[in-house]
This record gives structure tokens, C-alpha cells and sequence, in this order.
């Protein structure tokens, strides 16, 4: 009997004897067998992304992204043997492409930069599929900030959100003649954002971008001209972007300009502002995830310090979860440019394909010093020039671990006991300009999960997508 003419029941009891890996291969094979896959949940168990396999970082005045990741070891299991970090299976139209850039990442997915079409698409380092997502009707993909929506436990399918900025006030059509004109509508003391809110959503479901108006819960954030006194430029002095996205048990919650966070609640069509819980004017903040759930950090005089989000019949309150002092860190060997060296590193062209192994962090073994952190805020160390040029690359979203990063090297920092693991140097070698440094940071949990129309390990007929 052939094992296509099995009943989906008999065909799902074979395909559950399979390896994660071999499993999610076979699931590629054809729709029969992926429909079946998916049907009985079979890859849930096994790889719903709960491991940290890497970092892909953008940087600043650098045309193309990196990966960093743990150096192959021929010890790892052969589980997501086969991330490309470098996207090399993006589509190019036969041409060379000479610059990339990650938008966003989440659970397994990235949303990345594309030089046709709409300038976006959404691809799956782990089974080298991708997706052209069609231009929008409104807005524009550069003008807005882009964000990805994705829970492989839920749906298969995705969302991506852009978030148009405040508006600007117009020019007058005539604006060079003497005569007055007409007052114009006072833009600056408008509501930000405005209820309801309308966003540009593409929906994998459909293969079709949809203006949905959110309508908003509670108070503004204040009006545009108070968001107009947050800063646009985040990034001219090589720090990181600071606004990011969560996507947290149906929620996106967005970093917005004017130190607030936007949580859209995709099934009811709302959204809510959440204010942050400390003046983050002259701080290095980051939102991100952790076994918490949504969590916020700032580095701000050397005090870390992270929050986590509680909600609570509807109440949204943010809780201290920690501070630390981090000055001691500067003075760590590796920190300090004595020595290089590391269990990860960057994967560029000359190495990407060296080996076929897992690159997993181990938070157990990848150690190579601890430390004991003080909280003694008076202590002031100013022969450390750059004691205070610490950065958050991301949180561990199942662990309590910081991912930080200072002149191109990257800590591992455990919240709970203040033990320091050195990652390694970020710093790529075609990558020249001393004076910049990495400036957005995703760190990426694969999942072989998804549904995009294109790739190595899947079907081209967009019709059984």
C-alpha cells in the first residue's frame, strides 16, 4: 500500500514516530502530508521555538546584516542544522544583492528589507522559505515601522503591522504668496494616536494588505506635538534602535514615539497606551520578552534596570524586576580589548557552510567567568572611559538572561545570580568604521513552522499555501 493512500488517522500515527527534524522535512514533502502534520499538532510539542540559536544585528552605515551565533561544535545535535544566516536563498532577480536589513523577528519568522516590490518580505532562516509581501494601497513601508505578528502554537499564518508616524503639519498650496491665508487645523494639539487608529495589515491568510481601524481604551498618549519632543534620530551616536515589538498571547505591543507602548489587541480591535515606568529621555531602553512575559530595560548611569509588564482585570501595571550596577563589567578581560576570543562569532562569507553542526547557547557550560555585581550606585570608576557605553541587545525569552553589548563585545548577563558570560565579538570583518556599532538587534528562536509561498523546503504553488 502506498503512504499516500493511508487515512489521515493511520498517516498521522506514522508521521509521529519521526524525529522533530525528520518530521518536519517529511512535512515539506507534499500538501497531503503537511495538512495531516498540521492537522494533528505533531510539530507543537517538539518545536514550538524555545531556544536561542543566534542574534541577527543591523549596523550603522553597513549595507548588509549579520549573524552571530555559536561556533559549530561537532558534539551539537543536527536540529536546526541548516539556519542561513546570511538569507543567501532571498529572492535577488539575478542580481547581487549588495544590502539587507532585519525589520523585526518573531518566533522563528523574520521580517526583512527588500530591495523590489513593496521593500518587504518575510522569510524562515530555518527552512530557507520567504515571502514577497505585495506593495500596500496606503501608506508606505518606508515612511511607516514595520512589525511582525507570529504564533506557530496558534496559526501557521502571520500578520505584519506598519505604524505610520505622527502627521506633519501641511504646507499651505500657495504658501509663497503674501496674501493670509486661511488658518490651518491646529495639527500639533492633535490627540496621539488618534481613536479610532487606522494600520496597513497584511494578513498571510489572505495574501492581501487590509486598513483596520483600532479603536483606543483608556487615554492618549498625549498630543503629536508631545511626541514631536521625543527624538526621531535614536541612532547618530551608534546606539541601538530602541523601538522595538512584542508579540505576546495576541497582543503586538509596539515602543512608539513618545515613550509609550501601543498594545493592539488584534482579535477585539483595540488598543491600549501603556506609558513607560521611568524617564527614559537619556536612558538605553529596550522592550522585549522574557519568562515573564513583556519586559522593559534601561542602562542609564550604569544601573540596569528591568521591569516586568503585569496585567491585571484590564490594568496594565509595570513591576521592578531588577537593578544592577554595571560598572564592574568594564574592567572584565574580554570587555576591555585585552583578549579576544569566544564560543560565538560572526557568520560571514568565508565561514558560513563550515560545518553542518547545531549552534545552540549553552547557559550552563558557555561560561568564562563570574562575577559578583555590586549595587553601589556612589561608586564612581572614571578611569573606565567607556564603563557607561553598555547596550541591550535583547532579553532571553526563556531564561533571566540580558544580552548586552559594549564596543562590539557581547555579555551574557543572568539577572538572578550576576553571572557574566563573554559570547564574543560582534564586530564583523568587512565592517570598517570604528566609530559605529551594531544598532538593531533580533535575537532568533527558529521554528520550521510557517506558511510562506517560496523556498528550498516547499511547495511553489501559492494555491495549496
Amino acid at each position: 500500500m502506498e503512504v499516500a493512500a493511508l487515512p489521515d488517522d493511520a498517516l498521522a500515527g506514522v508521521l509521529r514516530r519521526l524525529p522533530p527534524w525528520s518530521l518536519a522535512v517529511a512535512r515539506c514533502i507534499c500538501k497531503a502530508w503537511r495538512d495531516v502534520t498540521d492537522a494533528h499538532a505533531l510539530l507543537l510539542p517538539h518545536l514550538h521555538p524555545h531556544s536561542v540559536k543566534g542574534i541577527f544585528l543591523n549596523y550603522m552605515d553597513h549595507s548588509r546584516h549579520h549573524f552571530f551565533s555559536h561556533r559549530r561544535s561537532s558534539s551539537s545535535p543536527r536540529a536546526f542544522s541548516e539556519i542561513d544566516g546570511s538569507l543567501g536563498f532571498m529572492p535577488n532577480n539575478g542580481r547581487r544583492v549588495e544590502w539587507s536589513a532585519v525589520f523585526d523577528h518573531c518566533n522563528g519568522l523574520l521580517l526583512c528589507e527588500h530591495e523590489w516590490e513593496s521593500g518587504l518580505c518575510v522569510c524562515n532562516p530555518a527552512t530557507r522559505q520567504r515571502e514577497v509581501l505585495p506593495r500596500p494601497e496606503e501608506g508606505s513601508v518606508y515612511s511607516s515601522l514595520a512589525y511582525l505578528a507570529f504564533d506557530p502554537a496558534v496559526s501557521p499564518h502571520y500578520e505584519v503591522f506598519l505604524i505610520p508616524p505622527e502627521p506633519k503639519t501641511p504646507v499651505p498650496s500657495n504658501h509663497w504668496m503674501l496674501t493670509k491665508q486661511p488658518a490651518e487645523p491646529p495639527y500639533h494639539l492633535m490627540e496621539w494616536p488618534p481613536s479610532p487608529f487606522r494600520l496597513e495589515v497584511f494578513s498571510s491568510r489572505t495574501g492581501q494588505w487590509e486598513g483596520i481601524d483600532f479603536v483606543r481604551e483608556g487615554q492618549a498618549a498625549g498630543t503629536v506635538q508631545d511626541m514631536r519632543l521625543d527624538p526621531l534620530d535614536l541612532t547618530m551616536f551608534g546606539g541601538p534602535r530602541w523601538r522595538y515589538a512584542v508579540f505576546h498571547q495576541g497582543a503586538l505591543y509596539v515602543h512608539c514615539r513618545g515613550s509609550f507602548v501601543m498594545r493592539l489587541s488584534l482579535s477585539q480591535g483595540k488598543y491600549q497606551v501603556i506609558k513607560f515606568p521611568a524617564n527614559i529621555e537619556h536612558g538605553k531602553v529596550y522592550l522585549g520578552k522574557s519568562t515573564h512575559g513583556v519586559c522593559f530595560g534601561i542602562i542609564h548611569e550604569s544601573q540596569l534596570r528591568v521591569w516586568i509588564l503585569i496585567e491585571s482585570c484590564g490594568q496594565m501595571e509595570w513591576v521592578s524586576k531588577c537593578q544592577h550596577n554595571l560598572r564592574k563589567l568594564a574592567s572584565l578581560p574580554n570587555v576591555s580589548g585585552k583578549f579576544m576570543g569566544g564560543p560565538w562569532v560572526i557568520e560571514e562569507d568565508n565561514n558560513i557552510g563550515e560545518s553542518e553542526e547545531s549552534r545552540e547557547w549553552d547557559s550552563d557550560n558557555d561560561d568564562i567567568f563570574t562575577v559578583e555585581v555590586e549595587d553601589n550606585r556612589n561608586e564612581i570608576e572614571d578611569d573606565e572611559y567607556h564603563h557607561d557605553n553598555f547596550y541591550i541587545l535583547g532579553f532571553h525569552p526563556y531564561e533571566e538572561v540580558v544580552f548586552l553589548v559594549q564596543q562590539f563585545e557581547v555579555l551574557a548577563y543572568h539577572l538572578d545570580t550576576s553571572k557574566i558570560q563573554y559570547m564574543g565579538n560582534c564586530r564583523p570583518k568587512c565592517y570598517t568604521l570604528n566609530h559605529s556599532n551594531a544598532y538593531e538587534s533580533f535575537l532568533y528562536t527558529p521554528c520550521v513552522i510557517g506558511r510562506l509561498l517560496h523556498g528550498d523546503n516547499t511547495d511553489q504553488n501559492p494555491s495549496e499555501g
